[in-house]
């Protein structure tokens, strides 16, 4: 069965405007750029609503609906437990995060990044920093894990080390500073009721190496039926809408043509779908931000 295509939202990841962008590393994927997207597509919540980002990566959706709804409504969840200790990291002790970032910025090299690969990345705001550290040097954004879940991304050629701004590192901490913070599977949440849960999964069907394990078609699909009926679902992904068998009477789809910026490269044009299982407040409203 084929979905209406309801509208074409065009979004260009480019820097945010805003002083303090709600964005800590450069992940790919990431929604910091979708914020108009988001403000038209997420209704006005009632208080009992609570708002699940499963599959947190970067942390971008959370910051986002922690900025508009207050952190305490918001649960932030990945299953890769170093992506998980960088956002506690940065919710608990941003602080010392900056201080030891400072250091990786100073020592900055091939050889540096390489030695900081090594180390560990999941324990406390130590690891958090080197793992920060290399998130930002990576080569064009790749946060990228072996099978063993170590860090593997190559270390981007010809630039410095980035700059973190320590006023925009609090910040984001003071705005998710009650956030909630798991580390499970996915298929954990299966019983959530009476929620916002988006989903935003590793793309399926994903050839270009960013992501280290994706997921299982069948799994999901199986994930999303038991989600759908009692909560509010907004889904991000990469492929067709009919991979998903959503209902037609159900869901409603809107395409997202993009120029996504990884790091310090911008790719070609790609196309996203966003579909939502939900009635907006107020009538649907062409998107366009060049």
């Amino acid at each position: 069965m084929v979905l209406d295509i309801i509208d074409e939202p065009f979004v260009i990841n480019n820097r945010s405007r805003n002083k303090f962008p709600l964005k800590i590393i450069p992940y790919v994927g990431c929604k910091a750029g979708f914020k108009e997207i988001f403000d038209t597509l997420i209704p006005r919540l009632d208080q009992n609503i609570k708002i699940v980002d499963i599959f947190g990566g970067g942390g971008a959706f959370s910051f986002y609906a922690s900025n508009r709804f207050g952190s305490e409504k918001v649960t932030y969840n990945d299953n890769n437990p170093i992506v998980v200790n960088l956002i506690k990291s940065l919710r608990d002790d941003p602080i010392d995060l900056y201080r030891l970032y400072q250091k990786h910025f100073r020592e900055s090299s091939i050889d540096y990044y390489y030695e900081i690969r090594k180390m560990d990345l999941g324990d406390g705001v130590q690891g958090a920093s080197n793992f920060l550290y290399l998130a930002k040097n990576a080569f064009s954004g790749k946060i990228r894990f072996n099978s063993k879940n170590k860090f593997n991304s190559p270390m981007r050629k010809g630039s410095q080390c980035p700059r973190l701004a320590l006023d925009s590192l609090v910040y984001l901490s003071k705005t998710i500073k009650n956030l909630t913070i798991a580390n499970k599977d996915f298929r954990d949440f299966k019983h959530t009721q009476n929620s916002f849960l988006y989903l935003d999964p590793p793309y399926l069907n994903n050839r270009n190496g960013h992501y280290n394990g994706t997921i299982d078609l069948n799994d999901f699909n199986s994930f999303l039926r038991s989600i759908e009926k009692g909560n509010m679902v907004l889904l991000s992904e990469q492929n067709k809408p009919e991979i998903f068998s959503l209902s037609k009477s159900n869901y409603r789809v809107c395409q997202v043509l993009l120029k996504r910026s990884l790091q310090y490269f911008t790719q070609k044009q790609s196309q996203e779908i966003i579909a939502f299982n939900y009635p907006l407040n107020d009538e649907y409203e062409y998107i366009n931000r060049a």
